[in-house]
């Protein structure tokens, strides 16, 4: 396009102030709310100009962004205004036009916002796609406006240029982590262990993170196990005029069906729960009495056939195989001579027998430590020891396969454990059941200097230690996950929840000493910083658990009993010393030293 053409279009834009704005939300993914909207501008319909992109391409090119941006403000506050809506508004600001305003902060209150709009309720985005000239200056006008009460939020980042060092410096409410990094998340582990570290940061410097892009319910549902709140995409909403959002239905969403059936079942009975019965095929069990003849004429007729379960009274006691009845029958004489015999006496006399409830893990090692010169091509499924089906081994190994990719999809990378995803399955799988369980919400006391004093990498091997001790106290039918960051959950089915709580802080309590030299541990302190870079002492790590019983619920959908062990914790953190606190509804609450 020729530079007059595209020069004539943006002064066409400006003289008319042709731009109209678009609404997207930004998503709450815990409680399914907006948080706020992004004020996106668009050129006027069917003009040359309409892409933004382009927009800004050409006031960049013709040196108007400042022009353009604050053409762009105003459209998109007046627009706002107009919205029966009290979230928060997030604007979009190249560095050279924050600046501006910055300087002419009184200007931008009184001629923009016009007592209307209060500073709170706008979060400013700076870019990192742009280059900042003057580091210092910039960092300086923005710690201005966020004493003036504006919201900033760095958009973009990993794209461009001065992002992690803005981000230290300026220390921002908000990260917006760009969408190159969520698209197919769930299907790579480089971007995975890329937003984890962030995660990570963004806990240490008491900022939230926005996951960018978000398009498909895989990308969504590993962002949440990966401790991120908010999201923003088009999955759960594209731009629009007015300031309005509900929760996508994503059962009926056919951009994402077939991913939502999966996860329903899956909720039904999570991936890391599945039982043989889930993988049992009923095949008709012939007597011990049966002629081999009867059994050859079954396996011809059925070419997929492989086994034949013998059954007797309910109960089985063998299996008799394909190759062997046809190995017999296909000697010389072989028919002849055999085909009177009883299943009883080829019958293979020690088949592999699990119960229903066998989980599919245990029955995978089970057969993998048979003593068997050959792979077991069945095995058979009880219920209370009669027969009720076969699972081929194959299919079983495929299962394990899938179970496997599934807790890497769903996995903290760092510890390995379940995220988000799986915790919520598994606590909606309990309410579905009507089974009483207990929760604990674990975190660590004084993580972030001991992080600032050693390093993330000590900081990590802290995280993983903690992760293993939990797993290692607790029993077989506790859930252990990890949110993110220094955050864990433990769900317990049986009475146990207090005595195992206490276990694990009395073994952290000796356990967390080798993380620390023997003069800090004398001292029982380490040296650090604050936040403002004032030297002062810090305590050793501790351990805050708060943990609720599951008849405090008072939901349907259960989501209070997060609410409430987070109080919990809240209230078990009061202390500089490892606390267990246990709400209970008699009392206001059960302190545990």
């Amino acid at each position: 396009m020729a530079p007059y053409t595209l020069k004539t279009s943006l002064d066409d834009i400006l003289a008319r102030n042709a731009i109209h704005t678009v609404l997207q939300p930004i998503v709450d993914l815990r409680s399914e709310s907006a948080l706020g909207f992004e004020a996106l501008s668009r050129g006027p319909s069917g003009h040359i100009l309409q892409r933004p992109d382009l927009m800004f391409q050409a006031a960049q090119q013709f040196d108007r962004v400042l022009e353009l941006d604050r053409a762009c403000l105003r459209t998109a506050l007046a627009h706002y205004l107009k919205q029966d809506n009290k979230a928060l508004l997030f604007l979009n600001f190249s560095p050279i036009t924050l600046l501006s305003l910055a300087d002419r902060a009184d200007e931008l209150i009184s001629e923009f916002l016009q007592d209307k709009i209060r500073p709170h309720q706008i979060v400013l985005e700076v870019s990192e796609r742009f280059p900042i000239i003057d580091l210092a200056e910039f960092v300086r006008q923005l710690n201005r406006l966020k004493a003036l009460g504006f919201g900033i939020a760095i958009d973009d980042l990993g794209t461009g240029y001065s992002g992690l060092k803005l981000w230290s410096e300026v220390q921002p409410d908000y990260v917006k982590i760009d969408r190159h990094f969520i698209h197919q998340v769930d299907q790579d582990t480089v971007k995975q262990s890329f937003i984890s570290s962030v995660v990570h940061l963004c806990k240490q410097l008491n900022c939230e993170i926005i996951a960018e892009g978000i398009e498909t319910l895989g990308e969504m549902n590993l962002v949440r196990s990966l401790g991120i709140h908010y999201g923003q995409g088009y999955l759960l909403a594209k731009p629009h005029a007015t300031a309005d959002f509900s929760m996508p239905n994503f059962e009926e969403d056919s951009l994402t069906k077939g991913t939502t059936d999966e996860l329903t079942q899956e909720q039904k009975t999570p991936y890391y729960k599945k039982t043989v019965d889930d993988l049992h095929e009923y095949i008709e069990p012939m007597s011990p009495t049966t002629s081999l003849r009867e059994a050859c004429d079954v396996f011809r007729e059925r070419s997929d056939l492989l086994s034949i379960p013998i059954v007797e009274n309910g109960f089985p006691i063998g299996l008799i195989h394909r190759w062997r009845v046809l190995e017999i029958f296909s000697a010389q004489y072989g028919r002849i001579l055999y085909e009177r015999e009883t299943t009883m006496d080829f019958m293979q006399q020690d088949p592999l027998i699990f119960d229903c409830s066998q989980e599919i893990e245990a029955a995978s090692k089970a057969i993998t430590a048979a003593e068997d010169n050959y792979l077991r091509q069945h095995f058979i499924v009880t219920d209370k020891g009669r027969y009720i089906g076969l699972v081929n081994t194959k299919n079983l190994l495929k299962s394990i396969t899938d179970i496997q990719m599934k807790k890497a999809r769903y996995a903290n990378p760092l510890t390995l454990l379940p995220g988000n995803v799986p915790i919520d399955e598994h606590i909606q799988r309990l309410l579905d059941q009507k089974q009483r369980f207990s929760l604990a919400y674990v975190d660590l006391n004084f993580f972030k200097p001991f992080n600032d004093q050693f390093g993330y990498r000590r900081g990590d091997a802290v995280l993983r230690w903690l992760g293993k001790l939990l797993e290692e106290q607790t029993s077989h039918s506790t859930f252990v996950g990890h949110v993110g960051g220094d955050d864990f959950v433990l769900i317990f089915e049986s009475e146990c929840m207090q005595q195992d709580c206490q276990n694990i802080i009395a073994k952290f309590s000796e356990g967390i000493k080798k993380f620390y030299s023997a003069e800090d541990l004398s001292e029982n302190y380490v040296n650090g910083t604050d936040r403002q870079g004032n030297p002062c002492r810090f305590n050793l790590l501790g351990l805050a658990i708060g943990g609720v019983p599951s008849y405090m619920i008072t939901t349907d959908d259960g989501a209070d009993i997060a609410v409430l062990a987070a109080k919990a914790k809240k209230l078990a953190k009061t202390s500089n010393q490892s606390q267990f606190v246990q709400l209970n509804s008699s009392t206001p609450l059960t302190l545990v030293n």
